[in-house]
């Protein structure tokens, strides 16, 4: 059973939270060793600290708990970083050192030993297997969920909303989007308004949005379905999204390339 060693400031542990990350480790199958459960009452905590995180008999990974309380005192993280250095230096540059974060805290706080090591955060659904992963020397087995082709965004604006999209690798060109007949007047049936630009960044007020249309009207594809077809002069890239403009969200969208089928979303955002 591999042994971790856990570093915190006291403060954090009040209301129990570390001793529930050590809990839930050791739930894992990790032999777990905290202050609270391992250090002799009344002796110096960093010396005995620097014991347990360098006899390979001791600890098998050293995970500290890295809050503003636990590195924003000098004292702290001056023999934090010494402790640090007396543990690299018996067990190599291998020895797993794991910063875990359970909230943001100032990037000039961090030690260096921590930002060049692995940093994991308790809002993360997976800090566990991140955690158990780096202590076992393994790759992390995590599901993968596929990503979709495409990438599709809907930002609030005045009066309406943006939807973007865009591919994640290729070139739609000729370009067409569409939504359900019945819903063309969401999107602006006479005068469409819409632009191309960069990845996540709305572009100005919709009456600045107006560019050239190769095409615009009903469409039917090959389901039977009755879209009102919206396709503008321009190229959508990985690098230059197509942003519309929508009065309402409506009830599906399709999008891509013009001489290929389309993608189809419903709900989108």
């Amino acid at each position: 059973m591999a042994t971790v060693w856990i570093t915190y400031a006291w403060k954090d542990n009040e209301d129990g939270d570390v001793d529930f990350i050590a809990q839930e480790l050791q739930a894992l199958g990790l032999q777990m060793k905290t202050d609270r459960w391992n250090i002799q009452a009344g002796d110096r905590l960093w010396p005995q600290i620097e014991k347990f995180i360098q006899s390979d008999a001791e600890s098998d990974a050293w995970i500290l708990y890295a809050t503003q309380n636990s590195l924003s005192s000098e004292p702290c993280r001056e023999e934090f970083s010494y402790a640090l250095d007396r543990a690299l230096s018996q067990r190599g540059p291998n020895f797993p050192v794991i910063g875990l974060f359970p909230s943001p805290v100032e990037k000039s706080l961090i030690p260096a030993g921590i930002r060049t090591r692995l940093y994991v955060s308790t809002t993360d659904p997976d800090w566990k297997e991140r955690i158990l992963a780096a202590v076992q020397g393994r790759s992390l087995a995590i599901p993968r969920p596929p990503l979709e082709p495409y990438s599709l965004k809907v930002h609030s604006v005045e009066g309406g909303y943006l939807i973007e999209v865009r591919p994640r690798a290729g070139v739609w060109f000729p370009f067409s989007f569409a939504v359900p007949e019945d819903e063309k007047e969401k999107v602006g049936e006479h005068r469409p308004v819409f632009l191309f630009a960069a990845p996540g960044q709305p572009p100005p007020p919709p009456e600045a949005l107006i560019l050239q249309c190769d095409g615009l009207g009903p469409s039917t594809g090959g389901d039977g379905t009755k879209w009102w077809m919206i396709s503008p002069s321009g190229e959508v890239t990985p690098a230059k999204s197509f942003f519309i403009f929508a009065k309402e969200i409506p009830t599906v969208i399709a999008f891509g390339p013009r001489n290929g089928s389309l993608f189809r979303v419903e709900r989108p955002g």
